[in-house]
């Protein structure tokens, strides 16, 4: 009996693609809004934030320091100024949190790692940042 509920959800889930194909499109933008993005593909050489998010993040000295926790984003530039990187001890434990700039990480297409231009003591020794 389980079944039919499960086929009636994936019936309906299949029907979604054809549901967003043939909704009516978005109004204009009001003068002086920018204008809605809509491109098919993402361009090379950037990145969705699913793929950076919770990353492991590792040191120029080869040591894994956390993971990337979250981003701060600038409204008024439209663009990613920092990164919010959890900081854990030896035991996989987080310590804290800290925050640095975008620029500092380097991501590797494909690797589930991130580097971050930092001595591990340097980023072990950095301020606590206040989420």
């Amino acid at each position: 009996m389980k079944f039919i509920p499960m086929a009636a959800l994936l019936t309906g889930l299949a029907a979604l693609p054809a549901l967003a194909q043939t909704a009516a499109p978005a109004a204009a933008p009001a003068q002086g809004n920018a204008p809605a993005a809509t491109a098919s593909s993402i361009p090379a050489g950037h990145i969705r934030a699913e793929q950076l998010l919770d990353r492991d993040v590792y040191s120029t000295d080869n040591v894994e320091i956390g993971e990337v926790e979250d981003l701060v984003i600038d409204p008024a530039q439209g663009r990613i100024t920092a990164v919010v990187i959890e900081v854990e001890n030896r035991l996989g434990i987080t310590q804290k949190h800290v925050s640095v700039p975008l620029d500092r990480l380097r991501v590797a297409p494909g690797e589930r790692r991130v580097t971050i231009n930092m001595a591990s003591g340097d980023i072990r020794s950095l301020p606590a940042f206040n989420r």
